[in-house]
């Protein structure tokens, strides 16, 4: 399989300890089959008295392929998810697909003796879904893109639907199709719950930092549009060979709002408060310095129509 996650991360966590209970389960039930199946499979009659069964039916297997790929199944989707979503929201992901599974058995009732994989099942397709495109190795030779998987497993489990339904009735049919149908769709709820709540709270940040903004552009507008009436008073003092009183406080005052760094238009260019543009921009007050100096030496504003 070649993906650029860590498809075996966490090391610790849910996975793992699941994991080993299928193969504890299994040896349980090669020493004495009959006493562990009714111990620990799920049996509507005895549901309540051994509410266990709800989860402990899916550690049971009929044979070792059916523990190999259910014990491998779980550790390579479910290490990758738990690594994705935290061992929290895993562990309820798992939860909902086991009891999707033996709920429906008990409302239908069915007897529940090995794990119809309904949660490896559910985690595929939950995979597919987040990482359509990551390649397994069919027969550890062949790369096949998980997506094009779970279209197979889908195919599969519909075959096994109408399979069951006309040989076993409809109990065995619908449970695996409902138990993966709940832990796909808990899955899906969340992913677009979680979808949508990301993308408002990145609208909110938007809006603040765009409210900010427009208000940052008023308060600079307002100061430029203040401070140019002063600038072009002392100009025009000190064109006529007067020295009003206050010339250095005023250049001291625009000598410190200077913001380095910014880019600023020609001397020409300048056009005081007569605009929309200057007044806004950050530079006004390094322009407002250069046109003390007499850059440029007169402001003007072109009508439309010159």
């Amino acid at each position: 399989m070649t993906s650029g996650r860590d498809l075996f991360a966490p090391k610790l966590g849910l996975t793992l300890p699941l994991c080993g209970f299928h193969f504890i389960f299994f040896f349980l039930y090669v020493t004495d089959p009959k006493k562990v199946a009714g111990l620990f499979g799920f049996w509507p009659q005895q549901a309540l008295t051994q509410p266990w069964g709800f989860v402990t039916f899916q550690f049971l297997h009929s044979g070792p392929m059916s523990l190999f790929f259910g014990a491998f199944a779980l550790y390579i989707l479910g290490s990758a998810l738990e690594a994705e979503w935290g061992t929290t929201e895993y562990t309820v992901f798992w939860l909902v697909a086991t009891l999707g599974g033996s709920l429906s058995a008990w409302a239908l009732g069915t007897p529940l003796v090995s794990d119809p994989f309904v949660v490896p099942i559910s985690m595929l397709f939950a995979y597919a879904f987040l990482f359509p495109d990551t390649q397994f190795l069919v027969f550890f030779v062949i790369p096949v893109k998980v997506k094009w998987i779970a279209f197979f497993s889908a195919g599969v489990l519909g075959l096994a639907f109408f399979r069951d339904l006309f040989s076993f009735g409809a109990g065995p049919a619908f449970v695996r199709v409902l138990g993966a149908g709940a832990g796909f769709l808990y899955f899906w709820v969340r992913h677009h719950g979680r979808f949508k709540a990301r993308k408002a709270a990145r609208e909110a940040i938007v809006a603040v930092k765009t409210a900010g903004a427009v208000r940052q552009d008023e308060e600079l507008e307002k100061r430029n549009r203040e401070l140019f009436p002063r600038v072009e008073s002392l100009r025009t003092s000190e064109r006529t060979g007067e020295a009003p009183a206050g010339a250095e406080g005023l250049r001291s005052e625009l000598t410190r709002l200077v913001v380095p760094g910014v880019n600023i238009c020609k001397p020409v260019d300048f056009k005081g408060d007569k605009d929309g543009i200057c007044v806004k921009c950050e530079g006004f007050a390094e322009c407002s310095l250069r046109y003390l100096a007499g850059q440029p030496t007169e402001i003007v504003v072109k009508r439309r129509d010159e």
